[in-house]
């Protein structure tokens, strides 16, 4: 087969830069392993409404849930709950939400291979996606875009994935009692050290997941669906449906292009680097990508010209990504004593005013740069050797 582009990972950010590019008139094939678009998935299903209307994406029938507010269980189990009464974000059936953006590919001209894996790539001018599976043996296009998910072969193939760092996690859906307009999150170094875990309700069933910086998550998932003393008595059933675990890639540790290739979503690590969300993330980048390639199809798609993706992602969500890490590196390195007085500080009705007054679901850069500014005078409380203890972190790059 021969294509102007060859996408590499019908998730959402493979479907999405697909469909922008098919609309520009691009010969586009898809290439999608598995034999339906959007199963299996390990997420949460969380996005936030503005980065929808952004993205110009109305809701449909995949809305399963409306987030109103969050509550936080931290390690001492004291509940901190946070709102501003309104709908902030909306819970997906993630199957039918990729599925949707897939028709969309479709119907703008892109050729979708299912059940067709990517086993490698061959470079050259006119590089070759090597295939095995139902449809063809190899495409030969004139732009690769791997779509593949944080572990991406396209990316290991051309050697962007030398400084990659990830996450573990792993979710399942049961019956619990969770309201179906309040995200739970609980933190605790015992089942999610550097992470947290989540109960979320999605329909009739509730998502429970965690991640973790080290060990296995699946064993951490069900060691905290039995122990955890608040979630346990929350769980309804021991049912277990959707059993998965994945991968959640780090921002800024990887390259996201090189000649007649770019990368999109969690191939390129494009999540929020507290949370780990990465459906708006990956899609805004994943738009910005086909503005790119389609001006570098003009002529070769080499990695001089390519290097505009890269800028365009950094000018819009490079110092959310920088700042994000910063946090990260902090909340890391907390002990549970100190992320109970973290939270404790989060119950102040001053904090909490100035938490609502600058979030936002979507774009966290405001929340950091004020809290990074408040940071000396929040953390005084915490004591003068943990202020010294993280304030490193939180002031160096």
């Amino acid at each position: 087969m021969r294509a102007d582009i060859a996408v590499v990972g019908g998730g959402p950010a493979g479907c999405f830069v697909g469909e922008a590019l098919a609309k520009r008139g691009f010969e586009v094939v898809i290439v999608e392993e598995h034999g339906e678009v959007g199963n299996p998935a390990c997420c949460a299903g969380v996005v936030g409404t503005g980065g929808l209307r952004e993205l110009n994406i109305k809701p449909r029938k995949w809305v399963l849930g409306k987030l109103r507010r969050a509550v936080f269980y931290p390690p001492s189990n004291r509940p901190v709950e946070i709102t501003r009464g309104k709908v902030e974000a909306f819970v997906i059936d993630r199957a039918a939400f990729d599925r949707e953006l897939a028709r969309k590919a479709v119907k703008a001209g892109a050729t979708m291979l299912l059940r067709t894996r990517c086993v490698g790539l061959k470079l050259g001018r006119r590089p070759v996606v090597k295939l095995k599976g139902a449809r063809g043996t190899e495409v030969e296009t004139r732009l690769v875009i791997g779509a593949d998910g944080p572990a991406s072969i396209v990316a290991r193939d051309v050697g962007l994935l030398k400084t990659a760092r990830y996450f573990k996690c792993a979710q399942l859906e049961t019956f619990a009692e969770v309201r179906a307009d309040t995200a739970e999150l609980y933190f605790g170094s015992s089942f999610a050290p550097g992470f947290f875990a989540w109960l979320t309700q999605a329909g009739d069933l509730c998502r429970v997941g965690l991640g973790t910086s080290q060990g296995d998550a699946l064993d951490k998932l069900l060691s905290f669906i039995k122990t955890c003393p608040t979630a346990s008595t929350k769980i309804q059933s021991s049912k277990i449906f959707n059993l998965g675990a994945g991968l959640i890639p780090e921002p800024l540790t990887r390259k996201i292009y090189a000649d007649h290739v770019m990368l999109v979503g969690d191939a390129a690590g494009h999540v929020k680097p507290l949370t780990g969300g990465g459906i708006y993330t990956g899609l805004s980048c994943a738009q910005l990508a086909a503005e790119v390639a389609a001006e570098a199809l003009e002529g070769e798609p080499t990695a001089k010209k390519l290097r505009a993706y890269e800028q365009a992602v950094m000018k819009k969500f490079g110092r959310e990504f920088e700042l994000g890490i910063r946090a990260r590196k902090v909340f890391e390195r907390m002990s549970d004593k100190d992320l109970n007085l973290i939270f404790e500080l989060l119950k102040r009705k001053d904090v909490q005013m100035l938490v609502l007054k600058n979030f936002d679901f979507d774009h966290h850069n405001k929340l950091f740069r004020v809290l990074l500014r408040k940071a000396p005078e929040l953390l005084r409380s915490l004591g003068v050797k943990r202020v010294l203890k993280y304030s490193r972190h939180l002031f160096n790059p």
